[in-house]
């Protein structure tokens, strides 16, 4: 079967490689989970229109419809991460979204041996995204004439983020590329919104501190993943006593004492891109947060990702808050 349009997402599970030597039981059973997340999603919420192919720890899925592939993932990956909140073995996925051709063969090579044959662009283009990143991100891809109908797409759930950055490979120049914050759920009401995303906050801040000690390219996962889950929150953080006690227990639990210059950046884009932004200049934990961050050593780095040319708009905002915040430092 040939089908020169297909949307396809690629995921795999961060760390299984690892897991199946050490733990194969947990491993195991960590992957019987994912296939039953996967498999429940698609039936209990009319996912009939979806391809699911699994195989070991990835998932390969495609459809006719940007929008039904990508609100299919946002779900899973929010699935995944509850499902850590509760299991002593964490369920992160990474992975793409792209538009392209899928050529599928099936091919009996033995009696009892049957091959799935697929050569598809798509998939090649979204597992080369998923490896750019760390953590558990959802990368979507378009090209000029598709970006209205993959970034601006009112019947996709959920937020895209902005990746300039981001390059592939020669073969994929022509694409541009943004974050889908999944943790919040566009098509839940405001409240129910708030509730469940500020969850998912919890957890991944909770499974980021148990790991902060593991080696940097496994801290960066857990790291990576609580940003996301704080840009994804930003849209609904107010001036509110619950927000203000939030930030105060996320500074004094997770900032300052498991300092990360992925979270720190991360922390600050939600803070700045909320519609109450200018009510946190005056905060006195935002003016704790900023006096002890400023005279880290991990500031050198957030200063570095700020200075890339994407973060030129946050980068004038930073420099205000930590004028009005702590009006004798400057950024440098």
């Amino acid at each position: 079967m040939s089908n020169p349009r297909r949307i396809v997402a690629y995921s795999d599970l961060l760390g299984f490689s690892e897991l199946a030597v050490q733990k194969p039981e947990i491993a195991s059973q960590l992957l019987s989970d994912f296939y039953n997340h996967a498999q429940n999603i698609k039936v209990q919420n009319t996912y009939e229109d979806l391809e699911l192919f699994l195989f070991s720890d990835f998932l390969f899925v495609q459809g006719d419809r940007v929008e039904r592939v990508v609100n299919y993932m946002c779900q899973l990956y929010r699935q995944a991460l509850q499902y850590s909140e509760h299991s002593e073995t964490p369920m992160l996925i990474r992975g793409g979204v792209a538009r392209g051709g899928v050529v599928t063969q099936q091919r009996r090579e033995a009696p009892q041996v049957t091959k799935n044959f697929v050569v598809s662009p798509a998939l090649t283009h979204a597992v080369k995204m998923e490896s750019l990143v760390k953590g558990q991100r959802l990368l979507v891809s378009a090209k000029e004439r598709e970006e209205i109908d993959h970034f601006w797409n009112s019947g996709i759930n959920a937020i895209c983020y902005d990746q300039p950055s981001l390059k592939p490979s020669e073969l994929f120049k022509k694409y541009r590329y943004q974050d889908l914050l999944w943790a919040r759920d566009l098509a839940q009401p405001y409240a129910d919104s708030r509730l469940a995303t500020m969850r998912l906050i919890v957890v991944s801040a909770k499974l980021y501190r148990e790991n902060s000690q593991k080696p940097k390219g496994v801290v960066a996962h857990y790291a990576e993943t609580l940003r996301i889950c704080l840009l994804s929150y930003s849209s609904l953080l107010e001036a509110c006593a619950e927000d203000r006690d939030f930030i105060s227990r996320f500074v004094q639990e997770t900032l300052i004492p498991h300092p990360n210059a992925s979270i720190w950046v991360g922390f600050l884009e939600c803070v700045l891109l909320s519609r109450d932004s200018f009510a946190f200049h005056i905060e006195p934990e935002m003016s704790s947060f900023l006096r002890h961050a400023v005279l880290a050593k991990e500031w050198g780095e957030v200063s570095s990702a700020l200075e890339q040319p994407e973060h030129a708009q946050l980068l004038g905002a930073v420099k205000e808050f930590i004028s009005v915040a702590i009006p004798t430092q400057n950024i440098s």
